[in-house]
């Protein structure tokens, strides 16, 4: 089987700029922006977080790495319309909601939704369903952050009369006020488990947590199981935050950056004055079909996957055990080699050339280092592409960030139309950023993602 014998029949977004396809599409094709100030922002604990950084070395004073909280949180989500039972939603933190909601979401676009749950083959035949062991659900993931008041209470049990902690009393204070089912929300596999229990499937189940490359990854290894005939129908969604306030507390190895003059523009990916990132959340997921079972089903196509590839080839920082957030050009995050040597798989797997691609979409973040070296990448593997960066109007959304692009890839593809760049003008010469929304002049979209580690993926897809 060829890659480009395997469609995608649905796509599902929980984004900051929408929900569902047409929505996020609209925003996308009109370039706008999910980024917000926090300040007033009570969606969920997506409040105003701060987070602090060392002054020196690792420890001894800290000072607040960005002076205005802003973010790009999805502010019009309601779980309750996307998760049934509803009494599963107990079970089930943000970023599991998010992905569930997105793949019912995909579910639907394909048109699925009166097929499942599946059912034993013997029944499929007569019913017309879907057989259990031809559909699989494949997930990128990340580590999920508990909310701190979640613990309070077994904390606050621990405080003796001299107001120190005792930890001896921890067991039994979190036994009594801590739910028997804390752990089951927070759990990275927990996403794939749920939409996999929902739609009855007995196929392939995997979560792949490896940073922002875990959704590509995923979609990788689903076609994977369709070329080999395990499955005839996969679920692939990848879900992410860096809103959360646990993990907002945590210190990166990539600079925040402050509200520009216009909060919503805040996010300048490949900007020349870029400073760090904007935390965001979203989720994305596509159904991938090979085309023998979205022709059976009269199942019509968005887009096609022409060829993929996965590469790693360790940044400097990671190859030398370093761990900074420091913007000094020497800081060693990112790795070009990575993300051409997954640009040349992708093109050699597609059988095309640099010449066949009408569409970069680029993973700039805002972070200087790690921008750098895409630019780097994209300038000799693939010079004078036009790049888009969804990302400026999305945010960093943790592991969802590579699936949010591929998203972004596919409807560019199927409405044959490069997103525009805000903050196009204020790019370096040597990128080919959108200015201005237009046509394609090539079908083929390929889609980047890489890691601060040394990660790269790129997908590219085209319209049907």
């Amino acid at each position: 089987m060829n890659r480009s014998d395997i469609v995608i029949t649905g796509v599902g977004v929980v984004s900051s700029i929408g929900l569902g396809r047409e929505a996020f599409t609209e925003s996308l094709l009109n370039g706008d922006s999910g980024v917000i100030e926090l300040v007033d922002s009570t969606v969920g604990d997506r409040n105003a977080t701060a987070r602090y950084k060392f002054v020196q070395g690792s420890s001894g004073d800290t000072e607040q790495e960005s002076p205005v909280e802003i973010g790009a949180p999805i502010t019009d989500f309601d779980p309750k319309l996307f998760v049934k039972p509803r009494k599963a939603l107990k079970v089930m933190c943000r970023e599991i909601q998010t992905s569930f909601a997105a793949s019912q979401m995909a579910i639907e676009d394909a048109g699925l939704s009166s097929l499942l749950p599946a059912e034993p083959a013997d029944q499929a035949k007569v019913s017309g369903r879907i057989a259990v062991d031809r559909i699989g659900t494949v997930f990128g993931s990340e580590m999920l952050y508990g909310d701190p008041e979640e613990l309070a209470d077994a904390f606050a049990a621990c405080k003796t009369e001299e107001n120190e902690i005792d930890r001896s009393k921890f067991g039994n204070a979190a036994m009594r006020s801590i739910t028997p089912l804390w752990m089951l929300k927070y759990l990275p596999n927990m996403p794939a488990c749920h939409v996999g229990i929902a739609v009855n499937s007995h196929g392939p189940n995997n979560t792949l947590t490896v940073g922002d490359v875990s959704g590509p990854n995923a979609v990788l290894e689903a076609c994977g199981y369709l070329r080999r005939g395990i499955a005839d129908i996969m679920v692939a969604a990848a879900a992410g935050s860096r809103m959360n306030t646990t993990r907002t507390m945590f210190t990166e190895d990539q600079p925040l950056t402050g509200a520009s003059a216009s909060v919503e523009r805040s996010s300048r990916p490949h900007a020349q004055d870029a400073k760090g990132i904007v935390r965001g959340e979203g989720a994305a997921c596509v159904i991938l079909e090979t085309i023998e079972s979205a022709e059976q089903g009269n199942r019509t196509p968005i887009a096609k996957v022409v060829g993929m590839a996965s590469r790693f080839v360790p940044s400097a920082a990671f190859a030398e055990g370093r761990f900074t957030s420091s913007s000094e050009e020497n800081a060693g995050r990112g790795s070009a080699a990575a993300i051409e040597a997954a640009i040349a798989g992708a093109l050699s797997d597609a059988g095309l050339t640099s010449d066949d691609i009408g569409l970069v979409v680029g993973h700039g973040m805002g972070d200087p280092v790690i921008d750098a070296q895409e630019a780097k990448a994209i300038a000799k593997a693939l010079p004078g592409v036009p790049l888009t960066l969804p990302i400026g109007l999305l945010g960093h959304t943790g592991a969802a960030t590579g699936m949010l692009g591929l998203t972004a890839a596919v409807v560019a593809a199927q409405r044959g139309t490069a997103p525009p760049v805000a903050h196009a003008a204020d790019c370096p010469e040597t990128l080919n950023v959108v200015q201005e929304s237009g046509s394609l002049k090539q079908p083929h979209v390929i889609a980047l993602s890489h890691t601060s580690h040394g990660s790269a993926t790129a997908v590219i897809v085209s319209a049907t």
